[in-house]
């Protein structure tokens, strides 16, 4: 019999009930947390799992009489015995191997708490739980949500959070299929939603008149999250010259900087903190890199470059907005907004603005595909679609003119 029980009488209810050993046949003691406060679906947790360490104990015997007779395949073997593991277990491994890859240490912890959150959403104990309509049932409950909730409501999320957390799920359930631990991928059926008719944030390039009287104002400004005016002044002076998300300027160290030829010079990001996990070597222009060179002069070649560089990015920039003068807008009267990411959206979008080929932009911005850089980063205003058709050559003027009459003159006209 299951019991569900807390520790100490804290947290959330948890699961101690009994199965069998798929190698050995022997009783065993297992113990689950649900991730609940709930002590229904506690109940109805621990209800399904003793009914599978029922179907586990007749399984297992099954498996042994096979052993015995020596009829069992390996591969069904491995099978139960990856079947009897709860997916926090699997999960355990899976975090494993993409530490192991060289991800981020925040990619593998957003991925862990997707796949966690999924778990508990749609009801996910052990790998035979894995059902594309409890998914998409999910997904649907999700949608459903208010999108401006009343206090104690949730809201509900984006089409991009919810996609990332279905890309999260899917990768976990192909990891599985690859190693053998189930027989086949049940997440292959899961189709994203289309974002385009949900986004919630969109941004804008801020203007070169805006970038400098932001810069300007962090030059000038107190301590703002830790970090000076001056390293935040060289932080957007790098974001807006180079196109660097903000953990990749975080990753920076005077060695970062290639400055022996200031012509030519460069800046490295190292694949553990490039987005798609690939040594980056960007070229910067020469004023930029005049600026570093000043800037990095007497500091140790492998500290961090910006060590009190806040995760709150956005917020600390925001208040360079606010003391700019005249102040910068965080959000236009179309409802763009302007934050820290958007200094990258305004490199790709001067890129534009400057002529660059799409494919060299794309290359630039270190983007998988052009649709990315054309679609999402390039900020095309209507000032610029002016400035485009002016540059078209006139058509030739066919307009008909009128027939020319000659005044009569002489005695008879």
């Amino acid at each position: 019999m299951a019991t569900v029980f807390k520790r100490k009488g804290q947290g959330p209810w948890r699961i101690a009930y009994f199965d069998c050993d798929p190698k050995t046949g022997k009783r065993r003691r297992r113990e689950y947390s649900t991730q609940q406060g709930d002590r229904a679906v506690a109940d109805q947790i621990a209800s399904r799992l003793e009914a599978d360490a029922k179907r586990h104990k007749q399984e297992a015997h099954d498996l042994a009489e096979l052993r015995r007779r020596g009829l069992l395949d390996p591969v069904v073997e491995r099978l139960a015995e990856h079947g009897q593991k709860h997916l926090s277990e699997h999960l355990s491994d899976f975090k494993a191997m993409l530490e192991g890859k060289g991800n981020t240490v925040g990619h593998v912890a957003i991925v862990m708490s997707d796949c966690r959150h999924l778990f508990e959403g749609c009801g996910f104990v052990l790998p035979d739980d894995l059902e594309a309509v409890r998914v998409s049932r999910w997904v649907t409950r999700e949608r459903a949500l208010p999108v401006e909730p009343k206090q104690g409501e949730r809201k509900r999320p984006a089409a991009r959070t919810i996609n990332r957390k279905l890309g999260s799920l899917k990768a976990f359930t192909r990891w599985l299929w690859e190693t053998g631990r189930i027989r086949n991928d049940p997440m292959v059926q899961v189709r994203k939603l289309n974002a385009r008719t949900d986004r919630r944030l969109r941004r804008r390039a801020p203007t070169d008149d805006e970038i400098a009287r932001l810069i300007l104002a962090a030059e000038r400004g107190p301590v703002v999250k830790a970090m000076s005016g001056p390293d935040r002044a060289m932080l957007y002076r790098i974001a807006v010259g180079t196109g660097l998300r903000a953990a990749e300027l975080r990753s920076l160290t005077p060695r970062s900087f290639a400055l022996r030829d200031l012509d030519m010079a460069k800046i490295v990001v190292e694949a553990g903190y490039s987005k798609h996990r690939r040594r980056d070597v960007l070229p910067i222009r020469r004023e930029l890199a005049e600026a570093v060179a000043r800037f990095i002069e007497g500091k140790p070649p492998a500290e961090p470059l910006f060590p009190t560089m806040t995760l709150r990015t956005a917020e600390m920039m925001r208040v360079d907005m606010d003391n700019a003068k005249p102040w910068v807008p965080y959000r236009d009267a179309a409802g763009r907004v302007c934050d820290f990411h958007s200094l990258r959206v305004a490199y790709i979008t001067r890129l534009a603005r400057a002529g660059v080929t799409p494919a060299v932009a794309k290359n630039l911005a270190r983007h998988s595909t052009i649709t990315l850089t054309i679609d999402h980063y390039t900020d095309v205003s209507e000032t610029d679609e002016r400035a485009a058709l002016n540059t078209l050559p006139a058509l030739p003027d066919t307009t008909p003119t009128a027939p020319r009459t000659t005044k009569a003159t002489g005695t008879h006209g």
